[in-house]
C-alpha cells in the first residue's frame, strides 16, 4: 500500500501547469518521497536530472519559501500520511473485487479532498455566501449536474440560488449579476471554456467569484477571488469520473452546512416550508 500526504496532493494538483523539467522533479518526488526529505537541493536536482533553479522554482510555485520549507512539510506528511487506496480496475475483477476497489477509490478521494481543502479559504467563502443577496452556480457537463444540486441545496436553507442548464442562459445570468452576488464555478480541469467565460462576465458585473477545481494552477484559479481545491481521480475503465462528482458534492455540502449554521433560524424555517411544499407529492 502506498501513502501520500497533503504536500504530495498539492504537488499533484499543480502538475499539469508545470514545465516539463519541473514535472520531472515532481514525478521524482512522488516516487521517492521518503528519500527526498534527506536530500539537499543539489542532490535532488542531480537525481531528477535538472538544474537546482528548477527545484527551487517548483517549491515557490507550490507556495513554499524554499526547498527546506518544502522538505519540512513533506516530512510531516510522512509521519502521519493519508492512506492512498488507488487500485486500477481490470476486466478480470469479479464483482466483490470491483465493489471493494470502487468504494476504496471514493473513500480515498474524499479523504484527500478533506486534507487539501484550506479552512481559511472555506471560511472566506462561507462569509461571502452568508452576506450575498444570491448565489449563482456555473458548470457544464457533469459539473453542470453538480451545480444544479448545489443550487437546490442552498435554496432549501433560504439562500436564493440559481444554476441554469442552458449555456446561453448562463451567460445572461452572469451578465446580470451585481456586487451583492456570488458566482461559484465548478470545473474539474479548471479550463472549461464556457464556465470561464461566464465567470468572467460575472466578475465584470461586480460579483465575487469562487472556483471549485482540482487544478491549482489553471485559468479558473487565476480568475477567481477564492479557490477551493478538491481531488479528482479515475481509473482508465471508469470513464466520466463519479469520484470527481462525489468530491465536488462534498465541498458543496461543507459550505451548505456551514452557511446553514450561520443563519440557523432562517435555514430551519425554510426547510420546514419547503418540506411542506412537497409533502403532498409523496405517497
Amino acid at each position: 500500500m502506498q501513502t501520500v500526504g497533503t504536500t504530495i496532493l498539492l504537488l499533484e494538483s499543480y502538475m499539469k501547469s508545470l514545465t516539463k523539467t519541473e514535472q520531472k522533479v515532481g514525478k521524482y518526488i512522488m516516487a521517492h518521497a521518503d528519500q527526498v526529505i534527506y536530500f539537499s537541493v543539489t542532490e535532488l536536482a542531480e537525481r531528477a536530472d535538472v538544474g537546482e533553479t528548477t527545484v527551487l522554482r517548483l517549491c515557490r510555485k507550490l507556495k513554499f519559501k524554499g526547498f527546506q520549507d518544502f522538505k519540512l512539510s513533506l516530512a510531516q506528511d510522512l509521519v502521519k500520511p493519508i492512506e492512498h487506496l488507488h487500485s486500477e480496475i481490470t476486466e478480470e475483477d469479479d464483482i466483490a473485487t470491483l465493489k471493494s476497489k470502487v468504494f476504496s477509490s471514493h473513500i480515498a478521494v474524499l479523504e484527500h479532498t478533506r486534507e487539501l481543502l484550506q479552512e481559511e479559504q472555506l471560511l472566506r467563502v462561507v462569509d461571502l455566501i452568508v452576506q450575498a443577496e444570491s448565489i449563482h452556480f456555473f458548470g457544464v457537463g457533469s459539473s453542470g449536474l453538480t451545480a444544479a444540486q448545489a443550487a437546490l441545496s442552498f435554496l432549501r436553507i433560504g439562500k436564493r440560488s440559481f444554476a441554469r442548464e442552458d449555456t446561453h442562459f448562463q451567460a445572461i445570468d452572469a451578465a446580470m449579476m451585481t456586487d451583492r452576488m456570488v458566482a461559484i464555478g465548478l470545473s474539474i480541469s479548471g479550463s472549461t471554456k464556457d464556465t470561464m467565460e461566464h465567470l468572467q462576465l460575472a466578475k465584470q458585473a461586480g460579483a465575487k467569484v469562487v472556483a471549485i477545481t482540482s487544478n491549482a494552477r489553471s485559468p479558473i484559479t487565476k480568475l477567481a477571488d477564492h479557490t477551493l481545491l478538491m481531488v479528482s481521480r479515475e481509473t482508465p475503465m471508469q470513464g466520466s469520473s463519479m469520484t470527481a462528482k462525489i468530491s465536488q458534492l462534498a465541498v458543496i455540502d461543507i459550505l451548505n452546512v456551514a452557511v446553514a449554521l450561520r443563519m440557523q433560524e432562517v435555514a430551519i424555517a425554510t426547510r420546514e416550508r419547503t418540506a411542506k411544499a412537497i409533502s403532498d407529492k409523496m405517497f
